[in-house]
């Protein structure tokens, strides 16, 4: 779900950028780092099985109902171990520079278009 979630939204953030702001000056399309980030980290998300809310908690979920980090799943649980909390913190926040990376050459590329 977050893996198809991403990329519609890289998807719709690029066409914006590409036909909507086209005529307009190329330094708008930089604006569209942020929906790109979104997508970008969705897409990081799906394809590693890895939540960065959940790494951010402390928890974790095996089997989300609602498709995203949500306190009334039941069944949450939580990462005990202080190691592991600060092992997935730190493959969280890599996921987020790989994300902003990403989207910062998707719009620079997109604002030279």
């Amino acid at each position: 779900m977050r893996l198809t979630t991403g990329l519609v939204v890289i998807a719709l953030s690029v066409s914006f950028g590409l036909i909507v702001l086209s005529p307009i000056d190329r330094l708008f399309r930089l604006f569209l780092v942020l929906p790109i980030y979104i997508g970008l980290l969705a897409v990081l998300e799906g394809s590693m099985s890895f939540c960065v809310l959940h790494a951010r908690k402390g928890t974790y979920d095996m089997h989300e109902p609602m498709g995203f980090a949500s306190s009334k799943s039941a069944s949450l649980g939580r990462v005990e171990s202080h190691d592991w909390k600060r092992l997935d913190r730190r493959k969280a926040l890599g996921m987020h520079s790989e994300a902003l990376a990403g989207a910062i050459l998707v719009a620079v590329l997109l604002a030279l278009a």
